[in-house]
């Protein structure tokens, strides 16, 4: 149960890091075109 929602915690930070990473992506390669 515990291993569980520390897996659940963990992948939504995942989630979060990657998305935010795909937007500073997004927004820099916008600002160089």
């Amino acid at each position: 149960m515990l291993n569980n929602i520390c897996g659940a915690k963990y992948w939504s930070w995942v989630g979060a890091f990657s998305l935010s990473l795909l937007f500073w992506c997004q927004l820099i390669w916008l600002a160089l075109h």
